[in-house]
């Protein structure tokens, strides 16, 4: 039996477009009418375009799907389904880590509603560092970037971080930016600054002004913090820049950061 391009959009729910594109692309070869130069689909033509459709829903790519829908031997199919269970396991736990690193944000995000500035006792996670910036620039050298490049390759856990070095009997306080990963797990990559949980005023603020030019005061108002509550700072600074939004033509940027105390 025949059928007409308006009737296979009805059985499969489907564009005229995409019929076209599987005609023009030989996955189906339609009949072609002289009189009237319409196209028709045959049953297995309906049954090919499913069995293409059901393919690209277990994600394949468009062409292993039009692969398997081309007649290859069952070898060749038991292959492809195993290379994809491959893929798809990748897959999974890629959004596993896009899950967390969203969960983890949109909890901060909240405590920023109801922090305010102010400070709260908690203990920083295990972070490990990498720092490729100064205040000022990008920093040059050759295995600065190929660190970033390998930070770069283990997105989504990465965050954009800062860290802020005043530990006791250092003249001048060094400030970087950088790549931040906040696990548990061994260090991903090798020469990462390692920065182990500690006791810490944790606090969030939205700047408009340079980030290492505000720390100083940031660490006063700590400090007032601190000698009030019979604490007293020590260690490295951290955190990492969440947001960043404009509002009237201004630039501001959320931040979250770490204070550590004994």
């Amino acid at each position: 039996m025949k059928y007409k391009i308006s009737e296979v959009k009805r059985i499969l729910n489907i564009s005229e477009d995409t019929l076209r594109y599987f005609d023009n692309k030989k996955i189906i070869k339609t009949i072609r009418d002289k009189n009237n130069n319409y196209r028709y689909f045959k049953s297995e033509d309906i049954n090919k375009i499913f069995a293409y459709k059901m393919y690209r829903s277990l994600l394949f790519t468009m062409s292993d799907a039009d692969l398997l829908i081309s007649g290859k031997p069952i070898d060749m199919l038991e292959e492809k389904l195993s290379d994809q269970l491959e893929v798809i396991h990748k897959e999974q736990e890629y959004l596993m880590r896009a899950k967390e690193h969203i969960k983890q944000l949109n909890i901060k995000i909240n405590k920023w509603r109801k922090l305010k500035g102010g400070f709260e006792i908690t203990e920083s996670p295990n972070c490990y560092y990498h720092q490729n910036q100064t205040a000022a620039c990008f920093i040059s050298e050759e295995e600065v970037f190929e660190s970033t490049h390998q930070c770069l390759n283990h997105l989504p856990d990465i965050w954009p971080c800062f860290n802020y070095d005043n530990t006791q009997g250092q003249s001048s306080p060094e400030f970087s930016f950088g790549y931040g990963f906040y696990t548990n797990q061994p260090a991903p990559i090798k020469g990462l600054l390692h920065l182990p949980p500690a006791k810490c005023l944790y606090t969030m603020f939205i700047l408009e002004s340079n980030l290492s030019e505000y720390l100083p005061e940031l660490l006063r108002k700590a400090e007032a913090y601190c000698l009030e509550h019979g604490y007293k700072l020590k260690g490295t600074m951290h955190g990492s820049i969440l947001h960043e939004m404009k509002e009237a033509d201004r630039t501001k940027r959320l931040f979250d950061v770490y204070i550590p105390f004994i």
